[in-house]
């Protein structure tokens, strides 16, 4: 994915409906499955599953344009939220405290693209992009946007289950997903050596030291256990809840306040310090504020 090219929109039609054969019925769109799910491949799109019994299934559904968008499915648990008081580069806002998610969800397995954008909004950009390159420089207020137009696009093809939704994820259930299991301040299983600079982020991130300031095309480093890239660095990710500071009290299902001034963004970027990429560190924006070091990816859950 290293190749430059230019990326352009003209009448995108929407693709038609994948199907999905399940347990000798049709039916559409990814699900928790209670079998072992088959992998089925129809005209015109894909959803594709490869799990154990019982847990949410990974699928990939296309888009306009036959792009890819392909989603991880998250089971839910519980896990310890924020850092230890001695974890190199940790600032005050990141308490701990005990986290449970009631409920399985599916996030993007990238951050979501130019190609992605474009084939969901359309457009037609007048600059040359680097194939893959995440999507920066959108407000939340446009990342809201695309995740309704997203839903709208799979609803009218019938992929998206009822009742359910594309949108931001809140800030526990970006957390959650970026340890995939790990308490370190890396999903690696690693710590820092440095605040600032270290080797340990190579591995699974982009930040100040290793990207020349510039940002990269997804998926070129190391995923987590649950196979999701660039958790650590590249930009940094919108969540959907308004930034608060942390009770130390354990909490269920957490969405944040219902008002506030700045929105939460995570996992550090290209031009952050190492210590700005951990699982824990906390970013926040306005919604309306845009950054070249700014993007998001997609969750889909159950519609609140």
């Amino acid at each position: 994915m290293n190749k430059k090219v230019k990326v352009l929109t003209g009448m995108l039609g929407l693709v038609a409906a994948a199907v999905l054969v399940y347990a000798g019925t049709v039916d559409f769109g990814p699900k928790i499955t209670t079998q072992p799910v088959s992998q089925s491949v129809m005209e015109g799109g894909s959803v594709t599953f490869s799990v154990n019994a019982g847990v949410c299934a990974d699928y990939t559904t296309t888009l306009p344009g036959d792009v890819s968008l392909e989603m991880v499915g998250i089971e839910p648990g519980t896990f310890t939220m924020g850092s230890p008081t001695d974890e190199l580069g940790r600032e005050d806002n990141e308490t701990q405290h005990e986290v449970t998610l009631t409920q399985g969800f599916w996030l993007g397995k990238y951050e979501v693209t130019y190609a992605q954008y474009i084939a969901v909004m359309g457009g037609d950009p007048s600059w040359v992009v680097e194939e893959g390159e995440p999507r920066y420089d959108a407000s939340w207020f446009e990342a809201m946007i695309f995740c309704a137009k997203l839903t709208e696009l799979e609803k009218a093809a019938g992929r998206l289950p009822a009742g359910y939704e594309y949108t931001l994820p809140t800030e526990a259930q970006w957390e959650y997903a970026c340890r995939a299991g790990t308490t370190t301040a890396l999903n690696s299983g690693k710590n820092l050596s440095d605040a600032e600079k270290c080797s340990e982020i190579d591995e699974v991130g982009w930040y100040k030291y290793n990207s020349d300031e510039m940002t990269h095309p997804v998926g070129q480093k190391q995923p987590n256990a649950w196979g999701l890239y660039d958790m650590h660095g590249n930009v940094y990710e919108f969540c959907l809840d308004w930034y608060v500071d942390y009770s130390a009290s354990s909490v269920t299902d957490p969405t944040g306040p219902e008002t506030g001034a700045r929105h939460v963004e995570r996992g550090g970027s290209r031009v952050g310090f190492a210590s700005d990429c951990r699982s824990a560190s906390r970013g926040i924006s306005s919604p309306g504020d845009k950054a070249s070091n700014s993007g998001f990816r997609v969750v889909l859950v159950p519609v609140k």
